[in-house]
């Protein structure tokens, strides 16, 4: 059963992004341990599945996923994405901390490992909806986001970069912070949410995801 309150509410996570001076590929980017964020799965009450890496600049954002415990059957399908394998995100450019709709300046993105190409075995990253949403964001550009994936022993990796042109509203130097949130979705798992317990509405309320401090 969940808790009455979600445990990560009673404090608001503030999570540090750090800059990184390139992005991608990622054979050349530097997204190193401390650009690691820290699990929440025992306070979510979440498996322990999957390990982020973040990092920023003026130019966007980079981001890696390493699913684990995952088996290596995938179920991924780009018109699907809320439903399909892989790790979704959640970004707010222009966060308020008080509304409970997502509205233009938000986005969520599906990164599939696989679903994209002649033979559906290529990454791909997919624009999703946000329920609730009070205003949908401009049309996901076509490669706004740049995407790799690998299968490994027990699972999957992801490494994305998504750009400027992805994320409307983005303006790092004005405000230097984003709300986001990430879940990994398996169709043996479900949704496996990194900041708060899967009964609570963090696929469309801005007020549950946590914070990135964009710093040097």
């Amino acid at each position: 059963m969940s808790p009455l309150v979600n445990p990560a509410a009673l404090f608001k996570l503030r999570l540090r992004c750090l800059r990184r001076d390139l992005l991608w590929p990622p054979a050349d980017w530097g997204l190193d341990d401390a650009c690691r964020l820290p699990s929440f799965a025992d306070v979510a009450s979440v498996p322990d599945v999957l390990d982020l890496w973040i990092a920023w600049n003026a130019s966007g954002l980079a981001v890696r996923g390493v699913a684990r415990g995952v088996g290596t059957s995938r179920w991924c399908h780009t018109t699907r994405p809320e439903d399909s394998d892989g790790l979704q995100l959640w970004i707010a450019t222009r966060p308020t901390g008080e509304s409970h709709r997502a509205g233009r300046y938000c986005r969520r993105i599906a990164l599939l490992p696989t679903g994209a190409g002649r033979l559906a075995n290529k990454p791909a990253a997919v624009a999703a909806t946000i329920p609730r949403t009070s205003e949908v964001p401009v049309e996901l550009p076509t490669d706004s986001v740049l995407i790799e994936s690998a299968a490994t022993a027990d699972g999957w990796r992801i490494d994305a970069y998504l750009t400027a042109a992805a994320l409307p509203g983005w303006d790092p130097l004005e405000i230097p912070r984003l709300g986001f949130f990430a879940a990994l979705v398996d169709r043996r798992l479900g949704k496996v949410p990194c900041f708060a317990p899967p009964a609570y509405p963090w696929d469309g309320d801005p007020t549950t995801w946590a914070e990135l401090e964009l710093t040097a």
